[in-house]
């Protein structure tokens, strides 16, 4: 299948603009016609199980890779012409591990034409006291610090990380937040992609939640969630006979491993009702939270992130 025509270059606000993007590998079908538009200026998240596209989907972003069909606008213009205005954080990436994090930050940014301040990055990632100290004895997670810095080294208007915090135990992830949000901060574009609901949840603007290929939902968390028509989950213990989807002002039902999951706009008129049909007892087992991505996940693609086949 060929390439469609690139888009007109344009003053366009959006940072990046991809319609109707396909791309295949051999029979495998890794993007199915997905569409994006991604404002100047915001944190946006692809968010998705392992396998979804999302890689594929960045890679054609970045000028990686060419798309079996669709068009892409970046920054204006095309993937290719927009390069050097672009940081990428690939998921997977060397380091040169005999050179210093200061000399592969300078390195890195003469490749791009840029004469980078090591010194200065490195603060921005918390890193400022290891700038001599070769990539081989960093740690896991001073390693992918440096990378996020090796995205900053030309100076870009859009920085894409491609799951930036997998592998990270929970205080490096939330460095690595705190990281983005300082990006942000700074005026930048941030294009990232996660299989983190929290992560999404925690940083994005916009988010696009895709699965087999296809965009199934997108809007900003709280619009997202808004779209659930429900003001909470309720999980109580009950059996599957008791039928707890069928009370009246639950929105949704699901039993799973001896637990109702319910999601209601009426809480309080569901646990009398659910008190009713199952008695008092089973409230003793019983919690009330807000909804989430992650129910937002499961209504579009009927599982869990995270559930086998996602």
């Amino acid at each position: 299948m060929s390439q469609s025509a690139p888009l007109e270059v344009s003053d366009t606000p959006l940072a990046v603009r991809v319609r109707d993007l396909s791309k295949s590998y051999g029979e495998v079908k890794a993007v199915r016609g997905i569409s994006l538009e991604i404002p100047r200026g915001c944190v946006a998240a692809l968010l998705g199980p392992n396998g979804a596209g999302k890689t594929t989907t960045l890679e054609i972003i970045e000028g990686l890779r060419r798309a079996d069909s669709g068009q892409v606008e970046v920054l204006g213009t095309s993937p290719e012409r927009a390069r050097r205005r672009v940081g990428v954080q690939l998921q997977e990436s060397a380091l040169y591990e005999d050179l210093t994090c200061n000399e592969t930050l300078r390195l890195f940014g003469r490749l791009y034409g840029y004469e980078a301040d090591a010194a200065a990055l490195l603060e921005l990632v918390e890193m400022g006291e290891v700038g001599d100290r070769r990539a081989t004895n960093l740690s896991g997670g001073q390693k992918r610090r440096l990378q996020i810095a090796l995205t900053l080294c030309n100076d870009p208007e859009l920085v894409v990380l491609d799951e930036p915090t997998t592998g990270l135990d929970p205080i490096a992830r939330r460095q690595t937040w705190a990281m983005i949000r300082a990006l942000h901060d700074q005026g930048r574009t941030v294009v990232l992609t996660t299989h983190y609901i929290e992560e999404a949840d925690q940083l994005a603007e916009m988010v696009w939640i895709i699965d087999q290929g296809q965009v199934v939902a997108q809007g900003s968390p709280s619009e997202l969630v808004a779209e659930l028509g429900a003001a909470a989950n309720v999980s109580v213990a009950a059996g599957e006979a008791a039928g707890l989807d069928q009370v009246a002002g639950v929105v949704r039902g699901e039993w799973r491993d001896g637990r109702w999951e319910l999601q209601t706009r009426e809480v309080g008129g569901v646990l009398r009702e659910i008190a009713d049909r199952v008695g008092e007892e089973a409230l003793r087992d019983v919690s009330v939270r807000p909804p989430t991505l992650e129910d937002v996940f499961l209504r579009r693609t009927g599982r869990r992130l995270g559930e086998e086949g996602a």
